[in-house]
């Protein structure tokens, strides 16, 4: 028998060699069980490989994990007749609510069915991640004194002061309640590290200002979820906020007050750049509070770079909240949703000798670190760390990344796919036929969604590597916040230089363009709009995170989706969507997006290809790029990896082999191929 495992029942249970392999046999009747504890572990999940043989139609291995005493059980991996050819591993992952910072986790493996049934269990693992954590003993930073009476922040400190130290203590029950803040006359301590952005003095002047914070949370355990997620679009003229869900804790120094931490991030006002912080305060259920304390220490933000930190008087005031059940239900979804998470240093036990270094990419030239970067093989997220200017991020799972131009694949291309597939013939639309500015003149004559989508409409200033995108005078375009002037300039600033299809020219207005073009054929066809009507329902369906759900917009009556930027994503939520694309795109077993179009944007489609783009082993094809990785990789022929890429440093990159890296940074680091070269000594990528 396995050590720490205890078998009951009628069947047979005990190892088996295949190879070099060892697996754990458990016959027909059989339960192999084992608990394990994760006491200072959070984000736990549960994965194993199963195989099978003589199962009959009732029959079945499975592997199942229990949080709760076994009172109920959640199925990790699952094998029934038909899967049962006795060799190969099904493999599964689950994260498991309840599971986090428990006692007693339980595992078992169940072969159901006759005295025939065999299955073989393999690489059975519960991890966890231990959070960022306060040094034991008393609080150096963000006191109880401090956050109650005390002088207001004066400098950064450590965001691990945002966290729970592994002392804390989890309370139970539920509570809710909305959080005010009072932010009269309030302005955010700043050191600012890069500023490219040419602000005005009443520009700047706003920054240091915050919108109007007042939102209802609501306490499930140790977790504290906000009502309103996503991106909260207001009238202040520098930022938004996005607020994230944070943690609940008991510290044995803060009086029998309740300690609490939100993750949030700012948003710039019609822009895409994110700056992260965390907030923290005291209350009591009755609505005592303390001041509030934040901090941001990192950001995406390749041109306006800073540290900043306040301290705030608060409201918090107990009320109902008619769909806590609901909000409660839908985050423990979202979060056992996720793919597995591990540390990146695991992956030392897939190849010892793997430069983990490589897969940050190197050292920024700015010495500011990635915000996040990792990769995804076999169903597991291999994170590496989401480091800041003030220590590790507490809340890495809900670190709010900008997509910037990775939109033109995931809205842009994944939205004409979609259209093309409930519209046939969409993609051969006329750009002009649907955009009215782009009617004036021949320029736009003969132009294609398709065409616009593939950055190849023939219509641009320059050939050179975006001379068009860099040009000071298409600032305009990003600047103005009307569907009109936007569309103006889209369609009028450059005129006819080729035939559509034939030159690559990149341009963000162009895939705006194509945005608009597909919001009218859904309009006409009275199917509501682009974004919420046709793309998000795609990640309910894959059930994202709420951040994602929406996009920014033109400010007017239009609310013209961006297209080709302006997304919020988590760092789950687009790993999940490239692990989709790769397996076809399917819901319930059915395609959802156009297979051609697909097809070539994935280089599965060696007739469509995609035109050269900015280098001989570059492509771009349906909003995606693609790199040939063969020469790195010491391959005997070329391999195209498609891969999306985003302004300041972001990629994400699906390689051969069923393998995803993702780089967030915004130091202008764009090579990922020292990363492909590692990631080749896990999986054969040439062949």
């Amino acid at each position: 028998m396995a050590d720490g495992w205890g078998a009951t029942g009628a069947g047979d249970v005990r190892l088996t060699t295949y190879g070099d392999n060892i697996s754990l046999r458990v016959t027909g009747g059989a339960t192999a069980m084992t608990a394990v504890s994760t006491r200072g572990f959070v984000q736990v999940s549960v994965a194993g490989s199963l195989a099978a043989m003589s199962l009959g139609r009732a029959d079945a291995c499975l592997i199942e994990t229990s949080a709760d005493a076994g009172a109920t059980w959640r199925e990790v991996v699952a094998v029934r007749d038909g899967a049962d050819d006795g060799v190969t591993l099904n493999r599964a992952a689950l994260a498991l609510p309840g599971a986090d910072d428990n006692p007693r986790v339980l595992v078992r493996v169940r072969a159901v069915g006759g005295k025939r049934v065999s299955c073989w269990a393999d690489a059975v693992t519960v991890t966890g991640e231990r959070p960022a954590v306060a040094v034991d003993g008393p609080r150096a930073d963000l006191t109880f004194d401090s956050l109650m009476t005390g002088p207001a922040l004066a400098a950064p400190v450590p965001l691990a002061a945002f966290s729970p130290p592994a002392v804390a203590v989890a309370p139970t029950g539920r509570f809710a309640a909305r959080l005010a803040l009072d932010l009269t006359g309030a302005t955010l301590a700043m050191k600012v590290l890069r500023d490219e952005t040419g602000d005005t003095p009443a520009e700047l002047a706003a920054r240091v200002t915050l919108p109007p914070f007042d939102f209802a949370f609501v306490q499930d355990g140790a977790d504290l979820v906000p009502v309103l997620r996503g991106v909260v679009v207001g009238d202040h003229p520098a930022w938004d906020w996005v607020v994230e869900p944070g943690r609940v804790w008991r510290e044995e120094n803060d009086r029998g007050w309740l300690r609490a931490a939100v993750p949030f991030a700012l948003q710039e006002r019609n822009a895409n750049c994110l700056h992260n912080g965390v907030l923290t305060f005291l209350f009591r259920p009755d609505g005592s509070v303390s001041r509030v304390a934040l901090e941001i220490a990192s950001e995406t933000c390749a041109y306006l770079k800073f540290d900043a930190w306040a301290t705030v008087p608060a409201r918090l005031t107990p009320t109902a909240i008619p769909d806590a059940d609901a909000i409660i239900a839908a985050w423990r979804d979202e979060v056992a949703a996720r793919l597995p998470v591990r540390p990146l240093a695991e992956l030392a036990r897939l190849r010892p000798d793997l430069n983990l270094a490589a897969f940050a990419l190197g050292a920024p030239t700015d010495g500011d670190p990635p915000t996040a970067f990792g990769l995804v093989v076999d169903g597991v997220h291999y994170a590496g760390a989401c480091q800041t200017r003030q220590g590790g991020y507490p809340f890495c799972d809900v670190l709010d990344l900008p997509s910037y131009s990775t939109a033109k694949s995931v809205v842009g291309g994944v939205g004409l796919m979609r259209l093309e597939a409930l519209h046939p013939g969409s993609a051969q639309s006329r750009i002009r036929d649907h955009v009215p500015a782009c009617a004036r003149g021949d320029d736009w004559a003969g132009v294609t969604l398709a065409d616009a989508l593939d950055m190849a409409t023939g219509v641009y200033g320059s050939t050179a590597f975006e001379v068009d995108e860099n040009a000071a005078a298409g600032q305009v375009f990003f600047d103005v916040e009307d569907h009109a002037a936007k569309a103006a300039y889209a369609c009028g600033h450059f005129h006819r230089r080729a035939a559509p299809g034939t030159t690559f020219v990149y341009r963000t207005a162009d895939t705006y363009l194509l945005g608009t073009a597909m919001s009218d054929i859904l309009r006409q066809a009275g199917e509501g709009d682009l974004y919420d009507d046709m793309v998000a329902p795609l990640w309910r369906s894959l059930r994202l995170s709420p951040t994602i759900m929406s996009t920014r917009r033109t400010y007017d009556a239009a609310r013209q989706p961006f297209t080709g930027w302006g997304l919020t994503y988590h760092r789950d939520d687009i790993l999940r969507i490239a692990g989709w694309l790769k397996g076809g795109a399917l819901i319930d077993g059915r395609p959802m997006l156009d297979p051609a179009l697909l097809a070539a944007a994935l280089q599965k489609d060696p007739a469509h290809p995609g035109l050269t783009a900015g280098g001989p082993v570059y492509r771009y094809k349906a909003g995606f790029w693609a790199r040939d990785i063969g020469g790195p990789l010491g391959c005997p022929r070329p391999v195209w990896a498609p891969f999306m890429s985003g302004f300041g440093g972001i990629s994400v990159v699906l390689l051969p082999g069923g393998v995803t890296y993702y780089y967030f940074g915004d130091s202008g680091l764009f090579d990922w191929a020292p990363a492909a070269v590692e990631a080749a000594r896990i999986r054969d990528m040439c062949s």
